[in-house]
């Protein structure tokens, strides 16, 4: 009988790095099986690593999913920020507001599993992740008010706009269709969302 073979030793990495194939490995995990699949046996054997090397980076699966957590809230939030085009004298809005659904979907293709958990979570989700959703969402509605109140300043039509209800409406049709993208990518795109956003705002103009 022949012995077992041996798994190929990888190389050590600084605990910067090893911390950061770990979260990766749990977020595939995740996404394939749901918070119930990740545990640090399952993330031992998704890497191909003794399990005290696993430990060395997360001392236990709670911190484990609490740093991939962050991680995520963090990752998304630094996308809607880098979406959101410059209020600037020679920017209009409707282009501001256009480009920037369609940056941020893009960029949901782009990384579907790291958007996934948030916008998609599974049943066994903890209230950690409902917690960074929110956080989330608050962000992105701040954006969305300090995009329609500049707006309001160069759109007559905005006059009697209740903006903080047009920022909660605003934000409730790019969740769902970051949602839609996720489900069917290649028939909710980036583009098809940015011309339907165009065509609301042009049902807004009084010259529509």
């Amino acid at each position: 009988m022949k012995p077992a073979a041996k798994r190929p030793r990888q190389p050590r990495m600084v605990i910067e790095e090893r911390r950061e194939q770990v979260l990766d490995a749990a977020l595939r995990l995740l996404n394939r099986g749901g918070f119930s699949a990740v545990t640090m046996e399952a993330v031992s054997r998704e890497l191909e690593l003794a399990k005290p090397r696993i430990y060395a980076a997360y001392p236990g699966v709670e911190p484990l999913l609490l740093a991939l957590l962050d991680r995520e809230r963090e990752r998304a939030i630094a996308t809607l920020t880098d979406a959101m085009p410059a209020f600037d004298s020679d920017a209009e809005f409707d282009d501001i507001l256009v480009g920037a659904a369609t940056n941020l979907l893009h960029a949901v293709a782009a990384d579907p599993d790291s958007w996934r958990p948030l916008l998609l979570p599974a049943d066994d989700a903890p209230q950690q992740v409902r917690d960074n959703f929110e956080a989330g969402r608050q962000f992105a509605l701040a954006q969305l008010r300090a995009l329609l109140e500049w707006g309001a300043t160069t759109r007559p039509d905005f006059a009697d706009l209740d903006l903080e209800l047009t920022a909660m409406s605003l934000l409730v049709v790019g969740e769902q269709g970051a949602r839609l993208l996720l489900a069917a990518p290649d028939e909710f795109t980036a583009e098809r969302f940015g011309r339907f956003t165009r065509s609301l705002l042009n049902l807004m103009s009084p010259n529509a």
